[in-house]
């Protein structure tokens, strides 16, 4: 196994809500206690709802949004290290290429800007490291004289990546990069990535709300739900042999996605207000399987198999009740 590259420690983010009149001031709770590893070349896939605190952990990792409490380290630098030498490690993939570059500046003074910004190289040098970061992404010098909306957007997605990939980082956060694309886009720009990660070596976070996306490019997956990691394995034991109520569910609705078949209604209801998060386990109130210590007792996570974690009460009894029932790949 190769070294960890990024360490998690008890990562808290609750964002504080207008204090009204004289009652207690409330917090959205963001992020409750997440612990992770991600090894240099590895690929991570996070999944869950919107709301669960995917993009808020991408945040918390790059150091754009700083812990309640926590650790947090990248190849050995922390949240306080310089942001040039913090950008040099890990860059962020953002969801809309569209809001993600200035309108105003043309996609060469962008990408230049860039390399201008750490003092990289002289002018000729900053021009052919950018011609050369484009052709890397398969677009030619034409786009270097292009403003952002004379794309498409599976054009300045690729421009978004050529842009992170600038800088050399050794850690790829991509934060839904294809669910702002038109579908015949996004297969495009999944092997761009793919064959780009294998090319650098690199570490890839890639935030999804779709399970497809992730089993395409993972090499393990963690599933997420109101700011907690419920369940974290390899990706085919996580759609082989998941044992979690709500991972089952996510990959239920999947298969009904492709298939077009109603899934099981084993999972009802929306997600509590993380502002007031259930007690026990966060996810008794829409669980099919739940007893009375899942109301009473918080679960944590636990370790079931090598490598397999699931924060769970009745993960033996999910894994043989509802895994036949919603699962179709099993």
């Amino acid at each position: 196994m190769s070294s960890q590259l990024l360490v998690v420690d008890d990562a808290v983010k609750h964002f504080p809500l207008p204090r009204q009149g004289l009652r207690r001031r409330e917090h959205v709770h963001s992020l409750d206690g997440i612990n992770l590893r991600v090894d240099s070349g590895e690929v991570f896939g996070l999944v869950g709802e919107s709301g669960s605190g995917k993009s808020t952990l991408a945040r918390v990792i790059l150091g754009l949004t700083p812990t309640t409490s926590g650790q947090v380290s990248i190849d050995g630098l922390g949240p306080r290290a310089p942001r040039k030498q913090l950008a040099r490690t890990a860059q962020l993939i953002f969801q809309d290429p569209h809001a993600a570059m200035d309108p105003r500046m043309t996609l060469g003074a962008s990408l230049t800007a860039v390399l201008a910004q750490h003092r990289i190289g002289n002018k000729e040098e900053r021009a052919q490291a950018v011609s050369d970061a484009l052709a890397e992404v398969g677009l030619d010098d034409s786009y270097l004289h292009r403003y952002p909306g004379e794309c498409s957007g599976g054009q300045l997605q690729r421009v978004v990546i050529a842009r992170a990939l600038l800088l050399r980082p050794k850690l790829l956060i991509c934060d839904e990069p294809t669910s702002a694309l038109d579908a015949s886009v996004q297969a495009r720009i999944l092997n761009l990535l793919r064959r780009l990660q294998g090319e650098h070596g690199l570490a890839m976070i890639v935030i999804s709300h779709d399970l497809r996306v992730v089993r395409y490019l993972g090499d393990r997956v963690a599933v997420m739900y109101l700011g907690q990691i419920v369940e974290i394995a390899d990706r085919d034991e996580i759609y082989e042999r998941s044992c979690h109520p709500y991972t089952l569910a996510l990959l239920a609705a999947g298969a009904a996605t492709t298939t077009g078949k109603q899934p099981p209604a084993t999972v009802t209801g929306e997600p509590p207000s993380p502002i007031h998060p259930p007690s026990g386990c966060r996810f008794h109130p829409r669980c099919p399987l739940a007893a009375p210590e899942c109301r009473s007792a918080a679960p944590e996570l636990r370790e079931i198999a090598p490598g397999h974690q699931v924060r769970c009460h009745r993960w033996e009894t999910a894994r043989t009740t509802l895994a036949s029932e919603e699962s179709p790949n099993r």
